[in-house]
């Protein structure tokens, strides 16, 4: 079955274009000059770009357990936020799921290991988009390292970030920040807390490398999380880690990308102005083109707003700001057969209505159509 699109603002390398896509199968056949098809799905001006791609969200943490202490199945939380993600127009979710010592909720080993399991087979039988796993293996979760590993040999995890949320660093620069939000968060007594503490001051090296190896062997992009210092990003660099995610200044960020490392902030910081811990503005990154993609972080709806957050704030046009959630994140994952509307690429494809707060209302995965609120239009 062959489908057209058509409009008059079609992305097409870093550009809006007038142009037809014609969509054979689950691949874009060719992109054809405007016009130039007799039957086509005539969409005017409205935004034609490539399906968005998400290096890294826990939105699934919050579809579980929205309320503190009301969780739901982790399949049925899995099949709802599949429908939401094809609202907000993202393609290919890479689900970021912490493993981590947490006496309690949603990042224990054992919920994390179901919730990958339970995604990765839900992903071959019925979920509409993309749904992969980013697994977070937090440095001193020792009883972790096994139990990634497992799921690594078994082809269900396609990233690895290394997290250290020990207190007085990173995230946390005090030990009472740190103790306040796993409080709040997790709803932990100071006991429970104070065991957290303990238990991330210790960090076993040995088990640390074994799990690097294991990422390498497997040929996983390694990430890393709250960069904040040089000294640190070095050695993360010595160990093979590719990205760094959510670099908490600036400095970090610019040595980063000048020792080729790739770096990513969250689209809600983008969208809400600011940095939800009080560190640096994503904006800033980006006006000093140090951040290089977006990812959902915890808001999947918050990565079409902030492409347009950014070309009001800073220096990149609307072209240029969507390659920070489809083409550049598609080639960190070295997912090289999407991220672009180009011939024989997945007909990955999102229709955007901007001409209010702007909306998906078009989603098409592997050319058929996932989401549908256009009016006046049939496919």
């Amino acid at each position: 079955m062959q489908t057209v699109l058509r409009s008059k603002n079609v992305l097409i390398n870093q550009e809006f274009i007038e142009a037809d896509i014609v969509i054979q199968g689950s691949m874009i056949k060719s992109i054809d000059t405007y016009k130039s098809n007799e039957i086509a799905l005539d969409l005017g001006d409205k935004k034609i770009v490539p399906g968005i791609v998400d290096l890294h969200s826990d939105a699934i943490e919050k579809e579980i357990e929205p309320r503190v202490g009301a969780s739901f199945p982790i399949a049925f939380a899995v099949a709802q936020l599949d429908k939401k993600l094809s609202m907000c127009g993202i393609t290919t979710m890479f689900h970021a799921i912490g493993f981590e010592d947490n006496p309690k909720k949603q990042r224990s080993i054992d919920l994390a290991k179901e919730q990958i399991e339970e995604i990765y087979e839900a992903n071959k039988k019925h979920l509409g988009v993309d749904n992969l796993i980013h697994a977070r293996f937090e440095l001193s979760s020792d009883e972790a390292v096994e139990p990634i590993k497992e799921v690594i040999k078994k082809g269900m995890v396609n990233l690895v970030s290394l997290m250290d949320h020990t207190p007085g660093q990173g995230q946390f620069k005090s030990l009472q920040s740190f103790k306040t939000y796993y409080s709040n968060y997790y709803g932990l007594n100071e006991e429970e807390v104070q065991k957290v503490v303990d238990k991330k001051a210790n960090k076993n090296d040995a088990k640390i490398n074994d799990l690097i190896a294991c990422v390498k062997e497997h040929n996983l992009t390694l990430l890393s999380h709250d960069d904040d210092c040089i000294e640190k990003l070095d050695a993360l660099f010595s160990l093979g880690v590719k990205i760094s995610e959510f670099p908490l200044d600036l400095e970090v960020a610019k040595h980063a990308v000048k020792n080729g490392m790739a770096t990513g902030m969250g689209a809600p910081n983008i969208v809400r102005g600011g940095s939800q811990g009080g560190n640096i503005s994503a904006i800033t990154l980006v006006k000093e083109n140090v951040c290089k993609y977006l990812c959902s972080d915890y808001h999947p709806a918050s990565m079409l707003q902030a492409v347009y957050k950014i070309q009001e704030d800073s220096h990149l046009s609307l072209a240029q700001a969507f390659s920070m959630i489809t083409c550049t994140p598609a080639k960190y994952a070295n997912l090289e057969d999407r991220g672009q509307i180009k011939e024989n690429k997945i007909a990955d494809i999102i229709v955007i209505d901007d001409s209010h707060i702007p909306k998906v209302i078009l989603t098409i995965k592997d050319g058929e159509p996932i989401y549908n609120a256009m009016k006046n239009y049939k496919l």
